[in-house]
């Protein structure tokens, strides 16, 4: 069997973040969880940014340790560093509470950066593999000849690769829904607790601010406008179901990136501004106690009653 070119075969692959899924035996691990989904996504950039290297290129071995490791640390510096503690503030309080940590930069000390690396390519090396038993170009489907017999009229490969792109994106929305619950069962446990205690004065954040509302809806109004106008130009050139999800599925997922990006960059620049009118007014007057009082503003009368015996000189 004659194999696809790399650029016909890689529209068949529209679920790309279906490869994260291969991050979740790392969470109790040493490694990076993000490092590793971030990688195991890398070789499949070319689809959405065609500047890069082609596709066949970032889907071999010298491709995963060059151009991929280069492409997953931009990632995930983009994600530590800039998206996650832009939009962390802005989520709902509930879901807040179970990201501890995550409203700040991710802390890389020298000592953790040959992990980050390792995790990076390992994500990269767990593409490359998938693809092979999936893909027509895949050594897997070059050398066993059953992946490439026909069932129903439709290559064993093909199948592997539909079945296994929708296994892991299901089983990402159903761990994404469950961990939602959680986070909204946790919330309204701790919310009982809160409401026997008066709110301390700092508890409110930059999130509480205009922008909390705003920028997320205006965020989601132009992902959803650009899923709007594919669709519509799908539909309006005769296209099915099935031209109108592969296409969204390559078009939307560089929208929502550039949508966060910009989003956190307008959130920590609005922050920012707030932040410098606030220093800019002056501060309260510190209510100082007179001599002789304690800090509730009453004369310590033990204190008064040595000094009159001559005990304590004033």
């Amino acid at each position: 069997m004659r194999p696809r070119p790399a650029a016909r075969q890689a529209r068949r692959v529209p679920f790309t973040i279906s490869h994260a899924v291969v991050a979740l035996p790392f969470r109790r691990s040493t490694l990076p969880v993000a490092a590793v989904a971030v990688g195991s996504m890398a070789p499949d950039a070319v689809l959405f940014v065609p500047a890069l290297p082609p596709y066949g290129f970032t889907h071999s071995w010298v491709g995963v340790v060059t151009i991929d490791l280069a492409v997953s640390l931009v990632v995930l510096a983009a994600w530590w560093f800039l998206v996650r503690p832009a939009w962390t503030p802005v989520l709902p309080a509930r879901y807040r509470a179970q990201l501890p940590g995550w409203h700040r930069p991710e802390r890389v000390p020298p000592a953790r950066v040959p992990l980050v690396v390792v995790a990076c390519v390992l994500g990269s090396v767990t593409h490359v593999v998938w693809d092979a038993w999936s893909h027509p170009h895949g050594w897997f489907v070059r050398h066993v000849a059953a992946l490439r017999s026909d069932v129903g009229g439709h290559p064993v490969y093909s199948l592997v690769q539909d079945a296994s792109s929708a296994g892991g994106l299901l089983l990402l929305l159903v761990l994404l829904l469950r961990w939602t619950r959680h986070a909204a069962t946790a919330g309204d446990v701790a919310g009982v607790g809160r409401a026997s205690r008066p709110e301390r004065s700092g508890a409110t954040t930059a999130a509480s601010g205009r922008e909390a509302r705003i920028i997320p809806v205006v965020a989601l109004a132009a992902v959803l406008l650009v899923a709007l106008v594919t669709a519509g130009s799908v539909l309006g050139r005769g296209g099915g179901v099935g031209s109108l999800v592969v296409r969204e599925a390559f078009v939307l997922p560089p929208t929502v990136a550039v949508t966060l990006v910009v989003g956190a960059l307008v959130l920590l620049l609005v922050r920012r501004a707030r932040s410098a009118d606030r220093s800019g007014l002056p501060d309260a007057p510190e209510q100082r106690d007179a001599p002789g009082q304690t800090g509730s503003g009453q004369t310590d009368s033990g204190q008064t009653d040595r000094q009159e015996r001559g005990e304590v000189r004033p």
